[in-house]
Parts: structure tokens; sequence; C-alpha cells
């Protein structure tokens, strides 16, 4: 039905919208949610709680340029280039917040109303479509794009109109305009054999950001899976590393690091704003997902396949995480929250460092930094021989600077606490605030965004099971394990954007994030095969302190004389630092008499009470420059892409570790007092005969042992590709990346590592449209995959988190991989997707962590190959189609089987099968295994129902990951970690315009952890432990 407009049509020039730049309008009043239909037929599908449409922010008018313009969100203010000083760029980005924040909201008489109108059958762009005002004259028409623009609309509640031949015509209530600025309303229009009549929807239930995702899916080049704000925000995820997880095919290994489809961390690359942020961590190739707070995030989309546009590091996948945008309607937001856990909260034996702030809103100051001098040592201090019978004045004199010397050491690294000690646990808490809007300088469009998160986290894990093993599962020891943390996160985002013209957009993107880990663990080893009736006391206190400075700058430009032909450009500059000051450990045997032992060699390592400090700072420089040119002569987005890469990363690494040792007791019963009293810094000087003199330390550093590198990576590339639609039902992609790596590692003293290499990376895909919503996607791709610095580096240095010693490997080289994926995708309606994929994956020279022997010795090497093999399944759907009473309710599931192997070196399947070496191997066993941190199965599920007449929302979300080598060993058992099911429920409370309540339990099953000897779950075990329910709330107002 279609009808006309007293107006005379006036074809809007654009400014839908990018998804990126949506935020939810201001919400009517619970009972304006009415369906206007004159048949059952006329229903409202709505999908992931939302209806049709929906009011966005605000932003000025402008031009169409085509279906690939760039929002405004992506517009960027100029900024002079100049040297990169974290330091100068921090004050700068302040005085710019605080000069350019009052020019937001800026009023005018009138506003205006823009979107973009898409099909509910195939989400395809609708021209066309008339919009009109209710109760004026005023009209506009959609062009081929699907975009429109209203100018002149009064400010106030409106009523916009929306029709077109062919499909139903549907009324949008609640449409706030504001004066002097565009309210963005973008939505769907159903064709006739849905419905034959008007329909009316609200325009505040309108909820289009997985919709618009889905819609960027179908139309990606990549294989492409994404999540954005909406979806994480009702499944609770707190940060980047738990929105991964819901993706298809995803598992995050100890809540930071992706592994995408069987392929750890090494073969993924993580981007903000599709911008690489280097790894402070030295272990791992990419940073830590945990750094990024969920309340600076907009979407993450995660891309599977390799297109020569992407970096050739992708053999498992990329990771875009794309911060807020400026909204175009100014506004204030707060939260509030707290989060309670029986197991970890107000718990008085909760074990501390006796220097951590056990304040509810601390902001931690940690251990004091080690000076560069003592950096720089490189062995002990030796103590004075006692003097000789005839010794020379000289010599006495050389002999008491030199007890000076180790006394003065001993006083530059002060006293120190090496154990935890009971301390009384508050809440958890959590605060986040953001702010922003769209105005105009100089005439030109700019947009503004800032935020601040906080959070506090106490978790504790008391008394668990914790054994070891030798080869032929045979116990070597077992006792009880306390650990505890305090994770204090906090971060600060601002986004900049201006529009110069309709064809030049630049911006700006600053993101500050920083996590502090203050552990303390207690480890009670009763039973030691190798020594009977003794007890192992084994203490830690750890502080890590992460840092991440992250600066863009972005620009946008289009050539309408060149026929369109964009280009887009990136400047991203990050530092990125980790320190652990003061690592302290403690490990003594305990005999039946009560006293302690230190340096026994059946003590594992450190075998003195020890002080390690770790720091790592790199500095990374990332430029891209990607041409786009139309190709006009061919059908629908035809385009041929060009573009360069340059990544330069520089890495200094260095470590001191101090151990101590000394004649002066301590107590047992605090272990504290061992270095507690600044009188054991001090040398004792016995007098002979009145003319010699003798020094002794009751404390004093016999170890020194300090392991710096130096390090850098450059990367350039250069790539072509082709997409074009060859056939009405054929899209091909295709190109190569040409990509040269450059990566040297100098370790002081010990020697140097370095790799040249230039790689030619070719990709092809074919995407095949069976009908207007359904599709097959196939492609091809080769990517490459790099060792670490660390992995590289010829030193040795300890493993906290796997409580072992890893020596480089300065032999590895780059890993190649070969992927095959095939998928096929089903969109039936709007936010709904059903699709089924396969892949496999053959790599080349893999790199993976080994466990050379039982002495806590680990290393890193390439093995000859190995395969990954899978398939994936997704759906998400309205249950609307079943009954009228279930429209409200949407169900989500995705499952991905995934085999991966490698086959074992003729050494390891030796001892593996005849690990006792009497001459009796075990047939049984496979001459391979799966590949590191890869899980057989991952599945997720989740189902949100929408009570329209309380506006409130319920949300369960279930998780269940298979198990995965955490460590491979040479001999015996490999080890194999099991994470527990999960299942989170959060049920979220509108209350009028401006509050949201949200309640939440995660860990509803409190599932048991483990860590045993082999894949099976009640195989032997390493350790155990259950970390118990969490119980949150928060309050959100927003204006």
């Amino acid at each position: 039905m279609s009808e006309s407009s007293s107006a005379d049509a006036n074809p809007a020039a654009g400014g839908g919208g990018h998804p990126a730049c949506r935020r939810a309008g201001p919400p009517g009043p619970a009972d304006a949610a009415v369906l206007v239909a004159r048949r059952v037929q006329a229903r409202v599908r709505r999908s992931s709680g939302g209806r049709f449409f929906r009011v966005a922010g605000c932003r000025p008018p402008r031009q169409a340029r085509g279906p690939d313009a760039a929002c405004a969100a992506d517009a960027i203010a100029p900024f002079p280039l100049f040297p990169f000083s974290p330091l100068r760029l921090r004050s700068l980005v302040g005085v710019l917040f605080l000069l350019l924040l009052p020019l937001v909201g800026v009023a005018q008489d009138t506003g205006s109303v823009a979107g973009t109108v898409i099909s509910a059958w195939d989400a395809s762009p609708l021209g066309g479509v008339v919009v009109s005002v209710r109760g004026t004259t005023l009209a506009a028409q959609t062009d081929a794009n699907g975009r429109y623009e209203l100018r002149g609309v009064a400010p106030g509640d409106q009523v916009l109109r929306l029709s077109k031949s062919g499909f139903a015509t549907a009324v949008v209530t609640d449409v706030r305009v504001i004066a002097g600025q565009t309210t963005t309303l973008n939505g769907n229009l159903r064709p006739e054999f849905f419905e034959m009549e008007e329909y009316e929807v609200t325009a505040e239930e309108f909820q289009e950001q997985t919709e618009k995702i889905l819609f960027e899916r179908q139309s990606a080049g990549a294989m492409l899976d994404a999540i954005g704000s909406e979806q994480f925000s009702r499944l609770g995820a707190g940060d980047a590393g738990a929105i991964v997880a819901r993706v298809t095919g995803v598992s995050v290994v100890g809540g930071k690091f992706a592994v995408v489809r069987g392929l750890s961390d090494r073969y993924t690359r993580t981007l903000l704003n599709s911008v690489e942020v280097p790894s402070a961590d030295p272990y791992r190739m990419s940073p830590q997902l945990d750094l990024f707070p969920s309340a600076m995030i907009d979407r993450v989309s995660v891309s599977k396949t390799f297109t020569p546009d992407q970096p050739g590091g992708t053999g498992g996948g990329t990771i875009d995480i794309i911060t807020k945008p400026f909204p175009e309607e100014p506004f204030v937001k707060a939260t509030v929250g707290t989060s309670y856990n029986p197991d970890s909260n107000l718990k008085s034996t909760f074990l501390a460092d006796p220097r951590s702030s056990m304040d509810q809103f601390a902001r931690p100051s940690g251990p004091a930094p080690l000076s560069p001098e003592l950096f720089e040592l490189t062995s002990r201090i030796n103590r004075p021989n006692n003097a000789g019978t005839r010794e020379t004045l000289q010599n006495a004199i050389n002999r008491r600077n030199q007890a000076d010397a180790v006394s003065g050491l001993l006083r530059s690294l002060g006293t120190t606490d090496f154990a935890g000690v009971n301390r009384e646990s508050p809440l958890n808490s959590s605060l986040n605030a953001s702010a922003g809007g769209t105005t105009t300088l100089f005439g030109k469009p700019l947009g503004l965004f800032g935020s601040l998160n906080y959070s506090r986290v106490f978790r504790l894990l008391e008394n668990y099971d914790v054994s070891s093993y030798g080869a032929g599962q045979f116990l070597q020891t077992s006792g009880k394990e306390t650990r505890s943390n305090i994770n204090t996160d906090e971060g600060a985002n601002f986004n900049l954007g201006y529009r110069l013209s309709d064809l030049a957009e630049f911006g700006f993107n600053f993101l500050y994030a920083h996590a502090v880990d203050e552990e303390a663990r207690r480890t009670t080893v009763d039973f030691i095969e190798s020594r009977l009736g003794d007890t192992l006391e084994k203490w830690q206190l750890h502080y890590t302190d992460r840092e991440v400075f992250n600066y863009q700058f972005r620009g946008d430009h289009q050539f309408e004389a060149l026929g369109g032909t964009h280009l887009g450009w990136t400047v991203g500059l990050a530092d990125t630092s980790q320190a652990e000051p003061n690592h302290r450990f403690m490990n003594y045997f305990l005999d039946d008499g009560g006293r302690t032992s230190f340096g026994d060699a059946a003590l594992p390592v450190p075998q003195f009470p020890s002080r390690y400090y770790r720091i790592i700072d790199e500095q990374s420089l990332n430029t891209r420059a990607d041409l786009k040119v139309p190709l006009s002569f061919l059908a629908g987005d035809s385009h041929a892409k060009f573009g360069w890469y340059g990544s330069s990363v520089d890495r200094d690494f260095r470590e001191q570790y101090f151990g101590y040792t000394g004649a002066a007791g301590f107590s047992t019963n605090n272990p504290n007092s061992y270095l507690n009293d600044p009188a054991l810094l001090e040398y004792q000087a016995t007098w002979l005969n009145g003319i010699r003199t003798n020094y002794s330390w009751r404390r004093y550093v016999e170890l020194v042992i300090g392991r710096p590198y130096t390090a850098s990576q450059d990367i350039t590339a250069g790539y072509a590709m082709l997409d074009v639609v060859t056939l009405p039902w054929l899209r091909l992609i295709g190109g190569a990346r040409l990509e040269r790596t450059d990566m040297e590692i100098n370790a002081t003293g010990v020697g140097s590592s370095a790799i040249q290499q230039v790689d030619l990376l070719p990709a092809a895909a074919a995407v095949f449209s069976l009908v207007t919503n359904v599709q097959l996607r196939v492609s091809y791709g080769e990517t490459v995959a790099r060792p670490s610095f660390r992995e590289k580096a010829p030193i040795s240095n300890y493993l906290p988190d796997l409580d072992l010693f890893a020596e480089g490997n300065p032999n590895l080289t780059m890993s190649s991989i070969r992927s095959y994926d095939a998928r096929l995708e089903w969109f039936p309606a709007p936010g709904d997707v059903i699709s089924f994929g396969v892949f496999s994956k053959d790599l080349r020279d893999p790199i993976e962590l080994y466990r050379v022997d039982f002495q806590n010795s680990v290393t890193w090497i390439n093995r000859a190959e190995a395969t990954v093999r899978g398939i994936e399944f997704e759906a998400r759907k309205q249950m609307g189609f079943l009954s009228d009473h279930l429209r409200d309710l949407t169900l989500g599931v995705n499952l991905a089987v995934i085999e991966s192997e490698t086959p074992l070196t003729d050494v390891e399947f030796r001892s593996k099968t005849d690990p006792d070496n009497d001459g009796i191997p075990n047939t049984t066993l496979s001459p391979t295994r799966p590949l590191y941190d890869q899980s057989p199965y991952i599945l997720n599920l989740d189902a949100t129902y929408y009570l329209a007449p309380t506006r409130t929302t319920f949300t369960l979300a279930a998780n269940l990951t298979g198990e995965r080598i955490v460590l491979s060993t040479s001999q015996g058992d490999d080890i194999y970690e099991h994470p527990p099911v999960t299942l989170d429920a959060f049920v979220e409370q509108r209350f009028g315009r401006h509050l949201t309540l949200r309640l939440g339990v995660r860990n509803l099953l409190d599932g048991e952890y483990r860590q045993t000897y082999g894949p099976e779950y009640d195989g032997p075990q390493r350790l155990s432990y259950q970390r118990g329910r969490t119980y949150s709330l928060s309050l959100n107002a927003s204006f």
C-alpha cells in the first residue's frame, strides 16, 4: 500500500548514519507501545527485543556519498603532528576536552530527522520511501541508498509516517526532535506479503544495533561475526574478553587471551578501531582483552577469514574492538555498581599483602620500583673476606668499602614482606561515567565523546587441592593452596571528530587503560614423596601493573572527480607497559621439630627467599592507508582496493632477581619477620685484638641474576584486491598481500637472534546469493604467525602462572597457515540469523610451549606440522513465529566442534608410551596430540525475554567449553584444564526515562575448575577449585 504526500517529494541527501553512531533515543511512555492492525498477520515481529524504528542521537545535516559514506563518528579534527610523547599528548587531550566541551549543545530554532530505510525481507536499502511528519506538509523521499533527511521539523515529540508501494506503511510515534540538531531514525519496511495494513510502533522500542550488525556481516567480504553493546550488555560482559567469549568458535584463556577456531592468540590479531595494539605481556602475542572495559566499547567484530586488507598474522582471526563514537545528541550517563561473592567478599580470612589497601574504592600504589642502577647489576656484590693476621691498611680500607657496598645494596632494596596476612575484604565496586554530543565549530560539525571507568574486585580461592605427578602418573606431592587477587581497573576514552566538508573527515581517539593485580598465595604441601615427614611451605606476593596509552588519528577523503574514489588513513601510536615490582617468593621445608631449611636442592625454584623485578616497555607506531576505487562499469558495489601498512615496535625488557640468605632465624608463624627489620640490612663488625675487623650479616644478597633484552620488529606490507559483482548472484573477492618481517632480539651478555622474511599471502573468496536472504561463502587464504620476542630471546626466567622456568629458543622460525572455509548463512528476518560453516587449516612449523623434563623447565619449539578442522553452527531467532505470546522471547545458540592434532616427536612418543622405561609400552597412546589452548567444543546459549508492560528484560546465558592443554610435556601426560559450565542470569528494570536498575547472578551452577594429567576429567588432578556465585547490583542514570 502506498499513500501520496501532500508535500512535494524532496529526495534527501543522505545522513542515515553508520551503526557505530547510533544511540537509543529518549524512551516514550510505557503505554505508547501499541500495534495498529486489522488482521492477525499484521503483527510486529521484533528483533532482539526491539521493533522496527528507533530514535538515535542527533547530527547536523550531511550530503549522501554513496553506500560507503563514513559516519560522523569516524570524523576527525586536525591534530598537530609532533614527535611521540605520551605526556605531551595526554596534556593536549585534556586541554582540547576542556576547551571544546562548552560548545556542545548550541541551539537553533528547528531540528532535522535523517536516517536510512531498509527492506525487512533482505536488509537491502529502500529507495522511493516517502517519509512525512504527521500534521505538517513536511515530507522527504529516500534516495537509492535508502537515505532521507527532513529539515525544519518543529522541536518536541513528532509522529512520522513511512510508506512505499508494495510495502506495509509504518507509523512511528515518540520521535524526539531537538532544536538545532538532527535526530537519526533508521528502520525497515515489510513487504505486503508480510502484512497489508498500517502498523504503529514507538521509537523507543526499536532495537536496531543487532540488525545493523547482521547487515554489516551479510555485506562483508570476509566471514564476519560481531556482537554489539546492546547484546553484551544483556549478557553481563564486563570487558572485551567476556564479549569475545560469546562469539561462535571463540574461547578465552584466563579471561585475557582469545583462541579463535582452535588457534591461540599467536594466530590472532587484536585491533582497536582497526589499528593493531601491541602486547606488553612477555609470553603472549596479543594484548590482554580484559584491559578494555565494555563501557567503552560499541561493538566487537571477529573476522575469521583472511582478506589482503587485513594483517598477515591472522591465521585464526582478527578481533576489532570498536570504541563508542560521539553521539549526535548531547548526553550524560553514569553507572554505579557493586557485587558480592560469599566466598570472596566480607571475609576475614582474605589473604593479602600487609601493605595492600583493602578500601573498596582505593587506587593501589604498589611496591617501590627498582632503581635503574640496580637493574644494571650483573652479579652479586661479594662479602669481604675475614681479615688476615698481617692486614695492610689499604686492604682494611678495601674490605670496609666492600662491606659498605654489600649493606648499601641491602638498604637500597629495603625491608619487605614475603607472606600474605588475613585481612577483611570489602564488597566489589564499579563506577563509570560518560558524556558527549555534537555541535559546530567554524560552521562545521564537531563531535565529542568522553568516558571514565573504575572497578575493584576481590577474589579468594581458599584451601583448594594441589598435586603433582611424575611419569607414569606417580604421585610426587599433594597439599592445599590459598590464592587471593585484588583487581583494580581504571580507564578513560576520548573521541573527537570533525567534518571539514562533505568530502573530508578527520578524527582523533585516545584510550587509556590501567589494570593492577595484587596476588597473595600460600601453598602447604604435606605429602612429599622424596621427603616423607617434612612439610613444604610456599609463599608468594605478586603485584602486576599493566598500562596502555593509545592515540589514533584518522582521516577519510572522497574524490568525486575520480569517480567517488575513497581514501582512508590511520596513524596509531601506542605505549604499553607491564611492571612487576618486588615479586616475592619464600619456599622452605619444615620438619617435625619445627626447623626450617633454605637452599635445599629438593626445594622448588627459587630455593632462597627471593625478590623479582620485571619491567616491559613497548612503543609502537602503526600506519595504514587504503584506497578504494569504484568500478562503475561493473554491477553493484564493485571496486578495486589498494593499500599500504607499516608497523614498528620497540621493546625494552628488564628483569632482576635477588636471592637472600643469612644466619638469623625467623618465626614460621610470621614469615615476614625474615626481612622486615631495618637492623637486618646492616653489617655487624667484630674487632679482633683491637686492630682487625671482620664483617658479618644476618641477611645478605646471595644471588643476583639479571636477564635484560631489547627487541624490535618492523612489518611493512602492500596489497591489491578486487571485490566485484560478476553476476547478480555471484560476488568475487581476491588479491594478495606482500608482507616483510624484520625482527631482532638482543640479550645483554648472551647473544642475539633475528628473523628477516618476505611473504606473499594470497586470498580468494566467493559469495553466492542463493536467494535474497540466503548466501553461501567460500574462501581460501594464506597467512603467517610469528614468535614473540620473549620466545625467541636467548634467556631463561620464571613463569609465575605455571610456577616454571622458561628457556627462550633463538632458533624459532615463523609459522605458515593455509585456511579453507565455507559457510551458509540465512537471514530469515531483521535481527535473525541461522548459519552453518566448516573450516580446515593446515599449519607448518607451529610454535608450541613444551615441557622439557620434570625439573620445572619449559621452552618453545617449532613442531613440524599441525591441522585444525571444525564445524560451526549459529542461530539467533525471535520466537514470535511460533506464537504471538513468544514474540518477546529471543533465543541464541552457537556451537563450534573443533579437532586439532600435531604429531609427537619420536622422543616424546617413546617417553610417553613407556614413561617408566620398563620396556612395556602403552600401545593405545595416539601418536598425535591437540594443539595448545584448543578446546574440542565451545557452546554458548542465551535467552532474552522482554516484558513490555513493566519494561523488564530477563536474560539467561550459558557457556560450555571443552578441555584444553595448558602444558605439553616430553614425558608422561600433558596437563589439561577443564573449565566449568557457567550459567549467568540478569534482570534489567527501567524506571521512567532516565533510570535503569540491573540485578545479576553469575556462575549459578558454581561448577568445579580442574587441571588434570591427561584429558580425562576424573584423571589425576593437578589442582581443583570452585569460584563461587557472584551477586551484582547496578544503577544507571542517563540524561
